[in-house]
């Protein structure tokens, strides 16, 4: 395996890592979904770059489909790995506590605001058992899953269109 595979994965990982810490602990926390999402759909230009970076400077410009499609999932596992790490130590030390916080804080006022609009069809006696409910599902592993999915359906979807398009041949 050639030490340039790791190369994107790592620079878009450092990219998407220093984007949450700036946003999180720098007090832009409002911008947490924003940054997340910018983040995600990064994956798009980083994986296509990875692709052609690997036909250029491994494969020689000549590079099959199946070929591409392993260079395009290897940036994926790579920088999927990476966000893990960071996410379970992101998690554990602070964005747990954030977000128990938030539910126990605004969760009372979010649920009243959703019986009102008549999208959720619980009483009003029945939203501490809810909002206890919502605490607990707040784990490590939900959130590493969340990540691993996302990065894994956006990244194949590309990583298989990147290689048709590479493998295309123009007339």
């Amino acid at each position: 395996m050639n030490i340039k595979t790791f190369i994107f994965p790592t620079f878009y990982s450092l990219l998407v890592i220093a984007a949450t810490c700036i946003t999180f602990y720098g007090g832009f926390i409002t911008h947490i979904n924003t940054v997340t999402i910018i983040g995600w759909l990064l994956i798009i230009p980083f994986c296509v770059g990875a692709m052609l970076y690997s036909k250029k400077a491994i494969y020689n410009n000549h590079i099959g489909g199946k070929d591409a499609v392993k260079e395009g999932l290897k940036f994926i596992v790579f920088s999927t790995i990476i966000l893990v790490i960071f996410q379970s130590i992101f998690f554990t030390l602070d964005f747990k506590d954030y977000k128990v916080n938030f539910i126990q804080t605004y969760g009372f006022e979010l649920a009243k605001l959703q019986i009102k609009n008549g999208h959720l069809a619980i009483t009003e006696t029945e939203i501490p058992n809810l909002i206890s409910k919502e605490v607990e599902q707040v784990t490590l592993f939900k959130e590493c899953t969340s990540i691993v999915f996302k990065n894994l359906f956006l990244g194949t979807i590309t990583s298989v269109i990147c290689a048709v398009v590479l493998r295309a041949k123009f007339k």
